[in-house]
């Protein structure tokens, strides 16, 4: 039996998502439910099998794509394709997943451990994105595709306005361009488990790039992906400076 104050906290959810404009009356699937706005580190802490939304963040990563895809392509007909995916890079990483995530309260209403907690979990932009990510699977699934896409268009999509006035690119993609002309060769990523919970499961990962063999930046995520993304930008922002 979860404890008062997280049955508590899972009823204002449906407020939160009521003063989005998000049809909650329509929401049948209290368990998906709740496992949206679970992360791994919550569902470690308890002793009966809970649901954590990893999985979900990998089908709403799908769902946003497609969305972005859809708006980008129908409001940019000038656009080439490479231009179309670097902004949909831009649109969908997890630094801007993030901003919206925070903008609109989302951290309020994310379980994290106690120990997360003490981290400033709610904080993490991985864990903030990802929660994000899962939302839009539960709108999908639960309310259908023409409320996902209105929840898309508003919150995310919007943010190409600003997006437009920085490098659409990926920091990964930056880097490797930047290395294959300076150095003619391409950087190398190197990834390791950064930490694990108290299962023994991976929850961050460390990637190191490489370049002639030197060590040149480090980052951290909660998959590798987003550990290589991480360690882009801040060689990035080495080379900025220099």
């Amino acid at each position: 039996m979860l404890p008062k104050e997280v049955l508590e906290q899972k009823e204002s959810i449906k407020g939160f998502l009521k003063n989005l404009w998000i049809p909650v009356e329509k929401i049948k699937d209290e368990t998906l439910f709740f496992q949206t706005f679970v992360h791994k580190s919550f569902a470690a802490d308890y002793k009966q099998m809970l649901l954590h939304n990893e999985r979900l963040e990998f089908l709403g990563d799908g769902i946003l794509s497609a969305v972005t895809n859809k708006l980008l392509f129908i409001n940019y007909p000038e656009y080439s394709e490479a231009d179309l995916t670097l902004y949909k890079i831009a649109l969908v990483r997890e630094e801007t997943l993030a901003e919206v995530a925070k903008e609109i309260d989302l951290d309020k209403y994310i379980f994290v451990s106690k120990w997360e907690e003490k981290m400033q979990g709610r904080k993490k932009n991985a864990i903030l994105s990802d929660c994000l990510e899962s939302l839009l699977w539960f709108l999908y699934v639960e309310l259908g595709n023409e409320v996902v896409e209105a929840f898309i268009t508003k919150y995310i999509f919007s943010k190409i306005w600003t997006i437009s006035k920085d490098p659409v690119k990926s920091y990964k993609t930056m880097i490797q361009e930047y290395v294959q002309k300076e150095y003619k060769e391409l950087p190398i990523y190197k990834d390791n488990e950064y930490s694990v919970d108290e299962k023994g499961n991976p929850i961050t990962y460390q990637s190191e790039i490489y370049v002639w063999d030197k060590k040149v930046a480090e980052g951290l995520g909660s998959n590798k992906k987003k550990a290589q993304e991480d360690a882009a930008k801040k060689y990035y922002w080495t080379i900025k400076k220099e």
